[in-house]
């Protein structure tokens, strides 16, 4: 039998047991003093183990608020920092910090991030019809579809917070980008190459829920608008009363549009994770229910009328 003194494993014929620990020791460890026994001495010594407690707690938050102070200072900096710049600078300044988190990746501009990201979105959507049914209209009606909905939606959430006085500017998202590749190889996923971040021009003046909550909204609000047009458009056309030539293929396009943009903003609106429909419910319930509302109404048309073009 061996001893369950750390690091001693001595092999014995005979074990003491310690009635304190309840554990089984050799000759040299058997008393409490020797495999220095918790129990033991938190019995014997309940005044010493306690101050030994406390005295840990107290240096453990003293390390903590030490960091608490540092990161507050380093924070405190960096405003006093921005406040002594004009407008030009601090935007400077803040897509430089912006960019050098890990989990941001960029080509170096705003243009050619979103078009990056809005290829690899193209990619998801129409490289399998594009590989294994030789479909080359899939590419151009992903490229419609997604023209209309992605970027409409992405410059909404960027045009309105700048309006109300953030920095905005699309990025790409590191995991987002492994997310999207995965939905591309298993056609199942997540599909979000990047967003939108917002920082503040002036941090003494952050967002309030209501200002959140717009900036939010926009984005499905724009996807709505979008498939609303569209709607009408399309069903114009499917009941001849805009004429086109090749009809049925201009209505299903509109109504294929409808239903992305509808689809779009549905999956905006779920309250979850960082999603838009957190915020726009955190701020106002009825503003979420509406934009919800609407958006099913909107794709129940395409879903009854539309024909697959891929």
């Amino acid at each position: 039998m061996k001893c369950e003194y750390p690091n001693c494993n001595r092999d014995e014929d005979i074990l003491f047991y310690c009635r304190y620990c309840h554990h089984s020791f050799c000759e040299e460890h058997r008393d409490p003093q020797n495999h220095q026994c918790p129990v033991f001495f938190s019995q014997s010594f309940p005044d010493q183990v306690e101050t030994v407690a406390q005295a840990t707690s107290s240096i453990i938050t003293g390390i903590q608020k030490a960091a608490e102070y540092v990161q507050k200072q380093a924070q405190q900096a960096y405003y006093d920092q921005l406040s002594r710049l004009d407008e030009k600078s601090k935007k400077e300044l803040i897509n430089k910090r912006l960019l050098a988190s890990p989990d941001i990746f960029s080509l170096g501009s705003e243009v050619l991030d979103l078009i990056f990201g809005f290829g690899l979105i193209i990619l998801v959507f129409g490289l399998s019809e594009f590989i294994f049914e030789r479909n080359y209209w899939g590419f151009l009606i992903s490229g419609i579809l997604i023209g209309t909905a992605f970027l409409p939606h992405e410059l909404a959430h960027k045009f309105v917070a700048i309006k109300k006085g953030q920095f905005a500017r699309y990025v790409l998202w590191t995991k987002g980008i492994l997310f999207t590749l995965f939905t591309l190889i298993f056609q199942i996923g997540l599909i979000v190459p990047g967003f939108v971040a917002i920082v503040p021009l002036d941090p003494r003046r952050k967002m309030t829920k209501k200002e959140g909550g717009l900036v939010a909204l926009a984005g499905p609000a724009t996807n709505a608008i979008i498939g609303g047009v569209s709607l009408i458009i399309g069903l114009l056309i499917k009941f001849a009363i805009l004429p086109l030539t090749l009809s049925p293929i201009f209505e299903n396009i509109f109504l294929q549009i409808t239903l992305f943009n509808g689809l779009i903003a549905l999956f905006n609106c779920i309250p979850l994770w960082q999603l838009d429909g957190k915020k726009i419910l955190n701020w106002n319930k009825f503003a979420y229910a509406a934009l919800l509302a609407i958006n099913v109404l909107i794709i129940i048309p395409p879903l009854m009328f539309s024909t697959n073009l891929f």
